[in-house]
């Protein structure tokens, strides 16, 4: 196991999704490919299922894996991914809520910064029993540019009043590692071994658990 050194970092922020909370296979598997039918398209791996629900890129993914247009597929799986439907199928990992607090008692400041619909973010929010935080925000909800996108990360930096110099952004997906590189943000990939991504050039250390940042 890598030393890490959190010394140089006043900020931890924070992806959410496959980060701090866990959506089993089971659910993606379920709503996903509920949407594809129902507008007529066609999965052709199953493994599209998992390059939409992780990768950057998703609209490539509806139109040139499933077959359909990204708009018509978004307005539907909004309207059946609902946060209590979602929420049966959420949980929190263990290292997440104490690690956080463990954080915030060390003085980090800490963000969290998803790119889920309000609705969605706050259930699994709400997961993390009250794990402190200073600062939260949907990019969904708030009309910023997707990730990879660094423009959400850069209006976080600028509330919180803190430089990317001195901010650490953790998440578990090539999206999340080029949304800090684009920001000027160190980057650490949090592999949960829920999808393969190759990221040790983009990211400064790789875990397998948060509980690695304050060994």
């Amino acid at each position: 196991m890598q030393k890490i050194s959190l010394d140089s970092y006043k900020h931890i922020s924070f992806d959410l999704d496959g980060t701090l909370v866990h959506t089993s296979e089971e659910y993606r598997f379920e709503v996903v490919p509920k949407v594809v039918k129902k507008l007529g398209g066609k999965i052709k791996e199953k493994q599209s299922v998992n390059r939409f629900w992780f990768e950057a890129g998703r609209d490539q993914v509806i139109e040139k894996e499933f077959g359909l247009d990204p708009k018509t597929f978004w307005k539907l799986f909004r309207t059946l991914d609902t946060a209590k439907k979602r929420s049966k199928h959420t949980y929190a990992y263990p290292d997440a809520e104490p690690v956080i607090r463990n954080l915030k008692k060390n003085g980090k400041i800490i963000s969290i910064i998803t790119g889920a619909p309000e609705w969605i973010a706050k259930m699994e929010i709400e997961k993390l029993k009250g794990a402190p935080h200073e600062f939260y925000l949907s990019i969904y909800h708030n009309d910023f540019k997707p990730k990879p996108s660094p423009e959400s990360l850069i209006f976080a930096l600028g509330k919180l009043k803190v430089s990317p110099g001195h901010t650490l952004y953790i998440g578990n997906s090539n999206e999340d590692a080029d949304f800090a590189k684009n920001a000027g943000v160190d980057f650490i990939y949090l592999c949960r071994k829920e999808h393969d991504f190759d990221l040790e050039d983009y990211s400064i250390a790789k875990i397998h658990s948060l509980e690695e940042l304050i060994k």
